[in-house]
């Protein structure tokens, strides 16, 4: 199973008033440049949020991107019980995980997606509940 499969589309949400400064990076000060210059190419570029995985437009280009990014991680590929929703720039985790460690890396990798502005993990239950 793919983490793109993690996505609950039902319950993302779009963010309304973007703005020229929604332009920066997000959490980690950092930019896809690759992606960004292929978002260049499109009339208006989307926001950071909506940058799909070629740079083209796309509501849940966020969580589509977070959720490709995981998939790279390959200790992170064996969870099932997480899903993965967007507010605009923000990425909502809900659902559980095995211990804190993995859910640390997964809100790493969140944080470390162009655009993310927040990272909500409120909502997942850690199943270890050893420190």
């Amino acid at each position: 199973m793919t983490w793109e499969n993690h996505i609950d589309f039902d319950h993302c949400t779009i963010s309304h008033g973007s703005s020229p400064s929604s332009m920066t990076p997000g959490l980690t000060n950092t930019y896809d440049d690759e992606l960004r210059e292929k978002a260049g190419q499109h009339v208006p570029p989307p926001p950071p949020e909506y940058m799909g995985l070629e740079g083209e437009y796309d509501t849940f280009g966020l969580v589509r991107r977070l959720a490709e990014a995981l998939d790279r991680e390959s200790d992170l590929t064996a969870i099932d019980t997480l899903t993965l929703i967007q507010h605009g720039s923000t990425i909502q985790l809900t659902g559980q995980v095995g211990d804190r460690t993995t859910l640390e890396r997964i809100v790493d990798v969140a944080r470390r997606v162009d655009g993310t502005r927040e990272v909500d993990s409120h909502r997942v239950a850690i199943a270890d509940k050893t420190p």
